[in-house]
């Protein structure tokens, strides 16, 4: 069996709460080996962290989404503290969002802050952009990162547009937008980014994949995701299943599969 890494999951959302534990098995027996938690908020990422102290193969990131920073005050010690607790392997999903919010000035002034925490707890940072990727590259020009770089979430945009990120370090994930197959800059980029810059993710309970477009996504969907990536480059599935793997396991420090 070729196993997979759901790099970006919100297992803790209330979509979950009535069947958590059964989504997280079907998962484990579908051939996802790990699956990393991502928070948005202090409550979420407390909730990431709790989900990644009970199952072994679950592990947590931990962030204000930068929706969130309208309706909760970013509290930097808290987040310092949770992002050096040992099952915490990124900040994220931090980075900007001018479609849904629109205090430019907060979101930039967290991002920042939450760069920040990423260089001190020497964890990678998960960035989410959306129709603000000329400030988000800017910013990351001018700031210390940290050592390991990061990754750029859920990427639906041009081959050239993930150029400036992977020239800065950070490798590229795809999710389940990607088998929707209506926009061909995207899968011009998934084309073009080499096997070894990506990862693959759900996003869920979001963004499920054309076979369950619509309805909730979840961990065991990530396969749908590789299965389209080993379509478009033209190569076999248990490639990308392996490298995108490798390439996860590598950006957050996981034991090796």
């Amino acid at each position: 069996m070729s196993y997979l890494i759901d790099s970006h999951s919100h297992l803790d959302f209330e979509e979950f709460d009535k069947d958590r534990e059964l989504v997280i098995q079907r998962a484990f027996d579908s051939g996802v080996k790990i699956i990393i938690n991502i928070g948005t908020s202090l409550e979420s990422s407390k909730k990431s962290i709790a989900l990644a102290e009970k199952y072994e193969n679950i592990y947590a990131a931990v962030s204000l989404h930068p929706i969130d920073v309208d309706t909760e005050e970013f509290n930097e010690a808290a987040f310092l503290e949770l992002a050096r607790h040992p099952k915490v392997v990124a900040i994220g999903e931090t980075g900007l969002d001018y479609y849904h919010s629109s205090d430019k000035d907060k979101q930039k002034q967290v991002f920042k802050k939450l760069v920040q925490i990423a260089s001190k707890a020497e964890k990678p940072i998960i960035i989410h952009s959306r129709d603000a990727d000329e400030d988000i590259l800017l910013l990351l020009k001018e700031m210390d990162l940290p050592k390991s770089r990061g990754v750029i979430h859920c990427f639906g945009r041009s081959y050239e547009a993930a150029k400036k990120f992977l020239d800065l370090g950070f490798l590229i994930s795809y999710t389940g937008n990607i088998t929707y197959n209506y926009h061909l800059e995207r899968l011009d980029s998934v084309k073009e980014v080499p096997l070894e810059k990506i990862m693959v993710e759900t996003d869920c309970p979001f963004l499920a994949p054309a076979p369950f477009r619509g309805q909730r996504n979840e961990p065991s969907y990530v396969k749908y995701v590789a299965e389209k990536i080993a379509e478009i480059k033209k190569i076999d599935f248990s490639a990308v299943a392996e490298q995108t793997t490798k390439n996860c396991a590598k950006l957050f420090n996981l034991p090796i599969i």
